[in-house]
């Protein structure tokens, strides 16, 4: 392990990698161009207890961006692709009657396609991507304007499922091919792969999400196998050495392409960084500094919030510090978490990879330690890091986080108006789809005489239903279930109600011999403001004749 001066820090993430829940995690500094500290902590296998360390094998989640993005940079260089290249040239599948049909490769880089991503429809439980590939662009159809086109920025995982999709079919080949013949054997990154894992190799993270107490609990493998929807999304996994590589390389190429340095790598395989890290367009924050996104990146002109932070932590990353710029990302999955953060001007990078869903942000925590350290060696050698202001902060999210589901519930039961459903449970029993036709909600008769919701008829996504207001009722479980499930608890009270009507607006009871529900509607993405997304009723002969075996 190297790192003179980062040793003692070790502790200290130790303590936060205990409160957050997260078994292992793998970390290393980049400076001045070497490597001066890398190694790992905690354990990237429970069962087995075999230590983290930085060859360990994780998946790098959103940090995948930056690597789609360097590839589209690579066929934009041989002008193969440009950046204002529409969508519907290169993916004719790509159809919409409205301003994003224009929507561009460089627009998609940067999510400021104006279209929401419906995250909650592809991921369900114990990782499952329940969408396939070819229908990531018909979901991009039909999903309805959150902004107008190039205005604002609404963060998309099925913009860079479609630029997969766009390098494939300019560069003639898959996607993991193109990454491994262009960028990774040039690099020498042999440790990295995109949504597989090397036989018979033990340093390999296993996942997990953290439940209630702190403690891991194991869950499947995500993004993972052959032709996977989102894999250029978050699919690559990687080590802590190969993503040092990477970004050394990156900031390489910015250093001959943009600043036109000499003594840089002509060999060097990414290309066009003077687009790729040029900001395009603003994340709102509280600062009058940049913080923008790029392709793959995010931009701030340091000191600035890379996340909101709250009480008795200084949200202002860098505030002790020269300004400098900072091009960041973090990346989530259920049972993996990474943060990385680069500094051009001193050729600095920072990586922090872990293998938990965890109840506090560790990574971003960890990623933040290793830079105060880095750099208060030389912008302020005499502040010390106050330590104590870390495990506060670890301590006070943890606690908040997992008190949030117990606190929807709470939620939830005080807005309540009714505990008897207002018609006969068979009403609302039927299947119910999407206007794409890709996404069935079913809802049946529990043998306990509750209503059960369950989506796209997974055992594994059913939970049970419980009255709420008129028309509309609930589902709840606990953090720890949504845990064990692999499932995400940051979504408010308004993901859970799940809202009955007939969409003739004929109200129910006058003037039709029985009551008659037509569709539902769940609010699952909250890019912009609605009632949440339509599903409309099967009718008896669509159900025998269109919906999956299975359901």
């Amino acid at each position: 392990m190297l790192g003179i001066g980062f040793q003692d820090l070790e502790s200290l993430i130790t303590k936060i990698c205990y409160i957050a829940g997260t078994p292992g995690i793998s970390f290393g500094v980049l400076h001045g161009g070497n490597v001066i500290y890398r190694g790992g902590l905690g354990l990237h296998n429970v069962d087995a207890q075999l230590n983290a360390n930085n060859e360990t094998i994780y998946t790098i989640a959103s940090l995948t961006k930056a690597f789609t993005a360097a590839m589209v940079g690579v066929l934009v260089d041989e002008g193969r692709l440009n950046w204002t290249t529409q969508l519907h040239d290169v993916v004719p599948a790509f159809q919409r009657r409205d301003a994003a049909e224009n929507v561009t490769i460089s627009d998609l880089l940067s999510h400021r396609s104006g279209l929401p991503s419906y995250d909650s429809l592809w991921l369900l439980s114990d990782n499952k991507i329940v969408l396939s590939r070819a229908e990531m662009i018909s979901t991009f159809n039909y999903v309805p304007v959150a902004a107008p086109l190039r205005s604002e920025f609404i963060y998309n995982n099925i913009a860079y499922a479609a630029l997969g999709q766009v390098i494939e079919t300019v560069s003639g080949t898959d996607y993991a091919s193109f990454l491994q013949d262009r960028i990774l054997k040039p690099l020498n990154m042999s440790r990295t792969y995109y949504t597989s894992l090397p036989l018979g190799d033990s340093n390999v993270a296993t996942p997990y999400a953290t439940l209630g107490n702190s403690t891991p609990f194991q869950i499947p493998q995500p993004i993972f196998g052959r032709d996977i929807a989102l894999g250029p999304a978050g699919g690559i996994r990687s080590t802590v050495s190969d993503m040092l590589t990477f970004y050394d390389a990156l900031i390489d190429a910015a250093h001959a392409q943009i600043n036109k340095l000499a003594g840089t790598n002509p060999q060097n395989p990414l290309k066009q960084l003077e687009h790729l890290w040029r900001g395009m367009v603003s994340i709102p924050s509280p600062t009058v500094r940049e913080l923008s996104y790029a392709s793959g990146w995010m931009r701030a002109q340091l000191p600035a919030p890379l996340a909101d932070s709250g009480p008795g932590f200084n949200p202002m990353f860098g505030h002790r510090w020269s300004s400098r710029l900072a091009l960041f990302h973090g990346g989530t999955i259920p049972g993996f978490t990474s943060f990385s953060i680069i500094f051009p001007e001193t050729h600095s990078a920072i990586i922090v990879l872990s293998n938990s869903l965890p109840c506090v942000d560790s990574v971003r925590l960890v990623g933040q330690l290793l830079a105060e350290r880095l750099f208060n060696k030389t912008d302020n050698p005499s502040d010390p890091i106050n330590e104590t202001a870390y495990i506060e902060y670890a301590e006070l999210t943890s606690k908040k986080n997992t008190l949030v589901m117990s606190n929807i519930k709470e939620d939830l039961l005080r807005h309540r108006t009714t505990k008897i459903p207002t018609y006969p449970l068979n009403t609302y029993v039927g299947k119910y789809r999407n206007a794409a036709g890709n996404y069935v909600i079913k809802i049946r008769e529990s043998p306990t005489g509750y209503l059960q919701i369950s989506f796209m008829g997974l055992e594994s996504d059913t939970f049970d239903l419980q009255p709420y207001q008129s028309n509309s009722f609930f589902w709840h479980v606990s953090y720890d279930d949504l845990a064990q499930r692999g499932r995400y608890a940051i979504w408010p009270k308004q993901y859970y109600i799940i809202e009955f009507g007939n969409s003739n607006d004929t109200p129910v009871g006058m003037g039709i011999s029985e009551p008659k529900i037509t569709y539902l509607r769940w609010k699952h993405d909250f890019s912009f403001e609605n009632d949440g997304e339509m599903f409309r009723k099967e009718t008896s002969e669509e159900s025998l004749h269109s919906l999956p075996q299975e359901l």
